[in-house]
């Protein structure tokens, strides 16, 4: 189908260089095609729309000011995207010198001309497409050479039609990975100013760290200050100046900047350490020293205790005391135990710091100490002896005592489990923490959070003695305080579901925070004494025009206790169609949250016409003490039961769901849950574990924290006196019973689960004769973190799924081929 001329308005005259000599360094004669690869211009949306091309039609293309001999660059575009793996060949029809390239990536060239349009293609191209958006781009270089110029473009499957509209499609990784994040903020003092914390992602996996100050205008947060550098910035305490550690020319600086980027430089040739400030004292810094024990190129090596396998184990930090008129240092503590600086009161000029002690014959084999140090006399109080449970400490301001009073952070076994509701016998989740507060004086403990449900994650506490903390809250993280007045603990609602950051100014009037809605990425907000909200957000769903679908909350009763979960549908669903459903679960003991940015997202499913269901099962922190204690020496008992009968449900009560085609994915004990679900049941159709469990006893052994993780799995349970768990449920002594097709997937350097993890399962079912499949990742340890190979990774998961819940062998097939 031939178009009236289409004359673009980007038309640009380009020239051949000046000719010094006939031949370049390589050798190589100038050709007119080399000026193609001068044409990476980019264009915003608009001139994109302006410059289409439609599959199948052919565009006369007109030159705006013919001279002889003169050279022309046009630039045309297709946009579309794609919600299914597919296999297509391009095919370019030209008059002219063309480049063709697929999301700024060149894949065609043509460097000849000809006077007429011919009816076979001048060029073909396979491409490979997976789900995500797409733009092909032709650079047209015209000449006098042709009168007239032609250019079209088709696919050879006449059938294929990709997604046009004006909505990008669904979630795609690289729409939720790149471009900018923000992770972390802080408050200045007067509740003024607000950092944000931030990394660019680019296309090509490269992270660059910065950070903004803003301030509150109308109803958002506009920067006033930008630094592409990394620095570790962080306000003094009460005050609007940022203080951080600049290395330079081999010599460290400690650095302060006002808002507007005003810098001055307060200490030159700051020692080595971690700097911490003192409130109210401008005198001394606290520096935490780490002095290092390198033993990598012994060809012996002597173990002293089991963590010592990790790096950097024998290293040990100390505190010392930096004046920072005179340079003086006083050390303040020495010894072969590592130091944690944790406060510091100036009513009594006191610090309060952690001391971690080894003991391994007993759990949970490292045990902490609080001691207060008065700075002025050196005297040293011992406030928590040896306490397993204990894993923080803070000053709580107390106008009415000579001391200030402490705020500390533990689990229910604390104390001689002052905090715990729990009967006896039962034994806490260590992952699930409380508040207590201790009186300075007469060293008396009291549970603050006892009975509450959400688990502490984090606590801050203003100079006017009000206490904060970001808490569990079942799926979703939220923000609290305590008032000692009335004794209560109320929610702040700060209009997000999972909360990353919070930070309060120095009378905890404004509140900073970084958070996520389920259903867009994180945002900068800043909640001010009157109510208002002010918010910062770089990238959003509707920006980018993602189409997601509904989430629905989807909770269930088993044996008289509610189970949560929540049941995401495609952007495009139908209720009169099925669809196949994908189940994800962790219950490692923390909680699957509604976060919409996260590794395993539901939405990066959904855009591929799945259904899925996030679960989460007993033994999850955040939805109370005692269900969070079902974790401890059951091992995915109840759990997989609660899974397996919810899914059920789920089915039988939404037609919609397709029982036949069920898929299951769960990664470290989430990958030990899918292991284990296949041994009690054959609902799903597939099964992807990664880095997943199958031997409890070897993970116990051989993990760099499978010991210390049994603290709390296995508490006061061993190889050797709990046969029952170490074997009976482990899923390699039971992989006889696994009928479901499994992939398991993992990194080849993984330190926290060994991959030897899934090599055991891999060589039972394949002896078995049962459908298994084994995938590696070089170099990656427990989660997938280079850019290229998480895309790669993700898309294995992908088109597995795609293989068993779709019946679509293809992508599997493409991913798998080279391997």
């Amino acid at each position: 189908m031939l178009l009236g001329a289409n004359m673009a308005f980007a038309q640009g005259e380009i020239k051949t260089p000046f000719m010094l000599d006939s031949v370049n360094n390589k050798g190589e004669k100038f050709s007119v095609s080399s000026l193609l690869q001068n044409s990476n211009a980019t264009y915003d949306n608009d001139f994109i729309k302006s410059n289409t091309l439609t599959p199948a039609r052919t565009i006369q293309i007109g030159v705006a000011d013919a001279k002889n001999n003169a050279l022309y660059l046009q630039n045309y575009y297709y946009k579309f995207s794609v919600s299914e793996f597919t296999t297509q060949t391009l095919r370019l029809y030209s008059t002219d010198r063309v480049k063709v390239s697929l999301n700024d990536n060149e894949i065609l060239s043509k460097t000849t001309t000809e006077t007429e349009l011919k009816s076979e293609p001048s060029l073909t191209k396979e491409i490979t497409l997976v789900p995500g958006d797409y733009t092909i781009a032709f650079s047209v270089l015209l000449s006098s050479e042709n009168r007239t110029h032609y250019l079209k473009f088709d696919f050879a499957d006449s059938i294929f039609a990709p997604n046009t509209k004006n909505v990008v499609g669904g979630l795609t990784l690289d729409k939720m990975l790149e471009g900018r994040n923000i992770y972390s903020t802080e408050i200045s003092g007067s509740g003024k100013y607000v950092i944000e914390k931030y990394y660019d992602l680019s296309s090509e996996g490269k992270s660059d760290y910065g950070y903004l100050i803003c301030q509150k205008e109308d109803t958002t947060l506009t920067a006033i200050y930008s630094s592409n550098t990394y620095q570790d910035v962080h306000w003094l305490e009460n005050s609007d100046t940022i203080y951080y550690v600049e290395e330079k020319n081999g010599s460290r600086n400690l650095c302060l900047q006002t808002p507007n980027g005003a810098k001055s430089i307060l200490v030159e040739d700051l020692p080595d350490g971690t700097v911490s400030f003192l409130r109210g004292n401008n005198q001394y810094i606290i520096l935490s020293q780490t002095s290092k024990v390198d033993k990598s190129a012994a060809d012996l090596y002597h173990y002293q205790m089991p963590d010592d396998r990790i790096p950097d184990w024998r290293n040990r930090t100390n505190l010392v005391l930096f004046n920072i008129q005179t340079g003086q240092i006083q050390p303040l503590t020495y010894g072969n135990h590592n130091v944690y600086f944790l406060d510091y009161s100036p009513k009594t000029k006191t610090i309060l710091f952690m001391v971690s002690y080894d003991s391994i014959k007993v759990r949970p084999f490292v045990f902490n100490s609080i001691y207060q140090m008065n700075l002025v006399t050196f005297k040293v109080d011992t406030l928590v002896n040896k306490d397993g449970f204990v894993s923080s400490a803070q000053y709580l301001p107390n106008a009415n005592n000579a001391n200030d009073d402490i705020i500390l952070t533990a689990s229910g076994e604390a104390f001689s489990r002052l905090g715990t509701t729990l009967k006896k016998g039962v034994i806490p989740n260590s992952f699930n923490y409380l508040l207590y507060l201790m009186n300075n004086e007469t060293k008396q403990i009291q549970c603050l959070t006892k009975g509450f449900i959400p688990s502490v994650k984090s606590v801050q506490i203003t100079d006017n003695g009000r206490l904060f903390f970001l808490a569990e809250n079942r799926d979703s993280v939220s923000f609290y305080e305590y008032d000692f007045r009335v004794k209560k603990i109320k929610q702040i609602d700060l209009a997000c579901d999972v909360l990353l950051s919070t930070s309060c100014d120095a009378n905890g009037e404004n509140i900073a925070f970084v958070g996520q809605r389920y259903n867009d990425f994180s945002f900068l907000g800043l909640k001010t004494k009157d109510g208002s909200l002010y918010k910062r957000q770089e990238k959003s769903v509707k920006e980018q025009g993602l189409a997601l679908g509904q989430m629905r909350a989807w909770n269930f009763k088993y044996k008289g206790t509610q189970i949560d979960g929540r049941l995401y549908l495609p952007y495009d669903f139908d209720s009169t169609k099925t669809y196949p459903l994908i189940v994800y679960y962790y219950g490692g003991t923390e909680p699957t949250d509604r976060s919409f940015q996260m590794r395993y997202s539901a939405y990066l499913y959904t855009a591929q016409g799945y259904a899925v269901y996030v679960i989460n099962p007993s033994g999850t922190t955040g939805w109370g003490e005692e269900f969070a204690a079902r974790h401890v020496n059951t091992w995915g008992d109840r759990t997989a039961d609660e899974i397996i009968y919810g899914t059920k449900l789920l089915c039988k009560q939404h037609s919609f769901l397709d029982e036949k085609h069920i898929g299951c994915i769960g990664a470290s004990y989430g990958g030990f849950m899918t292991m284990l679900l296949q041994t009690k049941t054959d609902i799903f159709a597939c099964a992807i574990s990664h880095a997943g469990i199958s031997n409890i006893a070897s993970y116990w052994g051989e993990g760099y924290w499978g010991y210390s993780y049994s603290t709390c799995a296995t508490a006061d349970s061993y190889p050797w006196n709990r046969k029952d768990i170490y074997v009976d449920k482990s899923p390699i002594f039971n992989a006889n019973k696994i009928k479901t097709p499994m992939l398991l997937l993992q990194g080849t350097a993984d330190t926290n689960v060994p991959i030897g993890e899934s090599i055991q399962m891999f060589n039972a079912l394949k002896i078995l004769g049962k459908d298994v499949e084994y995938i590696t990742v070089k170099g990656e340890n427990h989660g997938i973190v280079d850019y290229s190979k998480r895309t790669q990774w993700q898309n294995v998961i992908f088109a597995y799924f795609a293989k068993y819940l779709k019946g679509k062998n293809s992508w599997w097939n493409s991913c798998t081929k080279d391997l």
